[in-house]
């Protein structure tokens, strides 16, 4: 069975394009979009590297890399901090709590696989597997895909007309060389019988002769040969010479159109980059503006009409940029400074009188609590169909804090302290805050 990564990142975008790279490496990819996810996953799987995002809602990187360690079912899968996040300081972190490194998401895919090779999770290669890897990178831009397939049936085509012809030229100088002595010895061989010696005497002259005929013929047939050899073998080290010369032309090509991917894939990052900041700046203004009329008086509650035609607006502003997420709603009561109205209860103090002197200052915790989830019954109505209308894509949460949490602190004692100077305390502190949580960017 393959090796096997684990992709940790809150951010489609970023698995999708990781996942690609590490799939060309043949590996089985398997994503977990937050830390809590990843951890179910170890539940139940051991996969042979992690690459963990840093920033993400929930358990943030650093948190799940100490949780993995503190396993000793999982320490010792190798974890890759993979982030945007960068610097010395950072790297020190994030080694400090078990990660081997930080690799930053606009890395390019070869060196996506020298930390691979670093890890022992695919293997380093012999000159055949850079081959394949520098096919693969060719095979990204969609340029020259069976360019070492071509310059292969090449060399073997020429090697194999080379053969070829050294084989005839051998066989034509063996013949050669045959036909000349089977000529040569029937020429001075000796007569059979007593009565051809005499004309043997009488042409021993023409025999010498003749023999000198075919040692001339015989060398000058070997030259003849070995002028063609020399012409054969000059055309076989021009032909070697055009196929390194079509090499080198091929090996510019492949090498510009591996420069030309990477740099398309480096800027596909910084766009998908510039329009993250973008989607991000956009939600930060609209949660701005929606805290902008927080407070709500005493008496009034802090879920009723006017809170609704905020919460409405910032609805339409989120649908108008397909905003899939959460938001959050927070309600703070405070504790004012009260007198005895009479029937009515109480009522905010005011004038000159000291805070020392109101009849009541707050009201209980599950009091606040309670108070704090008031809310009209249109209110009521929209939060309810709010994650059906949108189809799911916008839920809200409603959290009372009670006054637990007040934004401005009170006096530590109400004496010396004025009724009004601490109501305009209290009035800061009664308020409600909105916040937007985006799914992932």
């Amino acid at each position: 069975m393959g090796k096997t990564a684990l992709i940790v990142d809150d951010s489609r975008s970023a698995r999708v394009v990781l996942k690609k790279v590490l799939e060309t490496h043949t590996l089985h990819v398997d994503t977990a979009e937050s830390a809590e996810d990843a951890l179910d996953y170890l539940n139940s799987n051991r996969p042979d590297v992690i690459f963990m995002d840093h920033m993400m809602p929930g358990m943030d990187g650093f948190e799940a890399v100490s949780a993995i360690k503190r396993n000793p079912d999982t320490a010792t899968i190798p974890i890759m901090m993979y982030t945007s996040q960068e610097g010395e300081v950072y790297v020190g972190q994030a080694r400090a709590l078990g990660a081997i490194g930080v690799l930053p998401k606009n890395i390019a895919p070869v060196e996506v696989s020298k930390v691979l090779k670093s890890l022992r999770v695919i293997e380093s290669g012999d000159s055949a597997d850079q081959a394949d890897e520098a096919r693969t990178v060719v095979d990204i831009s969609g340029t020259f895909p069976a360019l070492e397939t071509l310059d292969q049936d090449i060399r073997l085509l020429i090697q194999d007309l080379f053969d070829q012809q050294r084989a005839v030229l051998r066989r034509d100088l063996l013949d050669s060389y045959e036909t000349i002595a089977s000529r040569v010895v029937d020429e001075i061989r000796p007569p059979e019988d007593e009565g051809e010696t005499e004309m043997e005497t009488s042409a021993s002259g023409g025999m010498s002769r003749l023999a000198q005929a075919a040692v001339a013929v015989l060398s000058m047939v070997a030259m003849v040969f070995a002028w063609l050899y020399w012409q054969r073998e000059q055309g076989w080290q021009a032909l070697q010479e055009q196929h390194q010369a079509l090499q080198q032309i091929v090996e510019s090509q492949r090498v510009a159109d591996a420069e030309d991917s990477l740099q398309v894939i480096q800027q596909i990052g910084g766009y998908q980059q510039s329009l993250e900041s973008m989607y991000a700046a956009t939600i930060s203004g609209l949660e701005w503006g929606a805290n902008q009329a927080s407070e709500y008086g005493y008496g009034e509650s802090p879920l009723g009409d006017e809170r609704l035609a905020v919460v409405e607006q910032l609805s339409d502003q989120l649908a108008a940029i397909n905003f899939s997420g959460v938001v959050r709603i927070e309600t703070h009561v405070a504790n004012f400074c009260l007198t005895v109205a009479g029937t009515d209860g109480f009522t905010l103090a005011t004038g000159d009188m000291g805070a020392a002197d109101c009849d009541a200052i707050g009201v209980t915790p599950g009091e606040a609590y309670e108070s704090g989830l008031e809310q009209s019954v249109a209110f009521a109505n929209f939060i309810r169909l709010g994650e059906e209308r949108t189809g799911g894509r916008v839920r809200y949460e409603i959290i009372s804090m009670g006054n637990s949490d007040p934004l401005m602190p009170y006096p530590v004692s109400p004496e010396g302290v004025s009724a009004s100077q601490w109501n305009r305390i209290a009035a800061a502190n009664n308020r409600v805050e909105i916040s937007v949580y985006p799914d992932s960017y």
